[in-house]
């Protein structure tokens, strides 16, 4: 296998050109080229957009010692939207706990917690996620809270780990199969069974099975047939550990329980990277894919800095519904 890497940390212009004023984001930059030499004609392009960890926060989180003043899903559409008009192929996913931040232990403080999340995932409708992985603090909404939502949206909630007791089959989707330019890109998601203890009590219809045994199980099974596979691993970092070693075939793991960004780190055959908290940074991998499993990367963590525009629709919507979306309590 040739391998060949670069690592530079720098502050470009932002991956979006405008012709308004150009804003300086703190971007990490790594490019890397996996496998034999790219053939054109094998070759499809792919932008994959990640977040994880938006714990409920429609705006910054001026509170929150991680993010400060950066973040808000109106920076992040406006963000997006531009891409989407440089890009193609984009693929928008979350890794996990998206909707809520805590286990709320009042009844009036969870259905705060609920409204927000209803609200959440219509932003995230309109600005076109493919997929969202259900996350460990999303089930403190409760699980048939979560099934009900599933069912208000077009967007896939996805878990191949969290089953249903009685059946021991998947309450979500398990995974998708997106197919660009005749290569096919498994979308598989997974969660830690490591449950905060008073929102496992809560869960008596459902269990968290071993998430590298369903990884295995989907690989081999379902999934078999792709040429990539993208894994949403809320998962802690052992269990990242093991999911690499066991699972070769997984070109991506886009991480995040620990709710911290880091630089990408390369293991064997896969690339394991993700994003911080509360929405601070936007991952973006521009993916160059082969048929077999190499590929090529660039990878950037942006900034949402408060002089990133935000989208005037998604803003509104916001301004219009702070008073009734008010920040629940643990």
């Amino acid at each position: 296998m040739m391998l060949l890497q670069s690592y530079k940390i720098t502050r470009p212009l932002p991956c979006f050109v405008h012709p308004e004023k150009l804003i300086t984001l703190l971007t990490l930059l790594f490019s890397l080229l996996i496998g034999p030499s790219l053939c054109i004609g094998n070759e499809a392009s792919l932008t994959l957009i990640y977040t994880s960890n938006t714990l409920g926060e429609m705006e910054s989180c001026e509170t929150c010692p991680e993010s400060g003043n950066a973040g808000g899903l109106a920076r992040r559409a406006h963000y997006i939207n531009t891409l989407r008009e440089e890009r193609k192929d984009l693929l928008i996913l979350d890794g996990g706990d998206a909707l809520a931040a805590n286990y709320f232990s009042r009844e009036s403080e969870r259905e705060k917690a609920k409204k927000r999340a209803d609200f959440i995932v219509s932003i995230y409708e309109k600005i076109g996620y493919d997929a969202m992985n259900i996350g460990d603090t999303d089930l403190a909404l409760g699980i048939e809270y979560l099934k009900t939502l599933q069912k208000k949206t077009k967007i896939p909630f996805i878990s191949a780990n969290l089953k249903d007791i009685k059946t021991g089959r998947t309450i979500f989707t398990p995974y998708l199969i997106r197919e660009i330019k005749g290569i096919k890109v498994g979308i598989l998601g997974l969660l830690t069974p490591d449950v905060p203890l008073p929102i496992r009590k809560e869960m008596k219809a459902a269990f968290v099975d071993d998430p590298v045994k369903a990884a295995m199980d989907m690989i081999k099974g379902p999934l078999s047939g792709c040429d990539h596979i993208v894994a949403l691993a809320h998962l802690n970092p052992l269990e990242i550990e093991s999911l690499v070693k066991e699972t070769p075939k997984i070109s991506v793991i886009i991480g995040g329980n620990d709710r911290y960004f880091m630089l990408p780190k390369y293991f064997q055959h896969t690339l394991y990277v993700q994003s911080d908290a509360f929405g601070s940074h936007i991952g973006r991998l521009n993916l160059k894919l082969l048929k077999g499993g190499s590929y090529r990367y660039e990878h950037s963590l942006v900034l949402m800095h408060p002089e990133v525009k935000s989208d005037p629709e998604i803003q509104n919507l916001i301004n219009s519904s702070r008073t009734l979306l008010k920040r629940p309590l643990p």
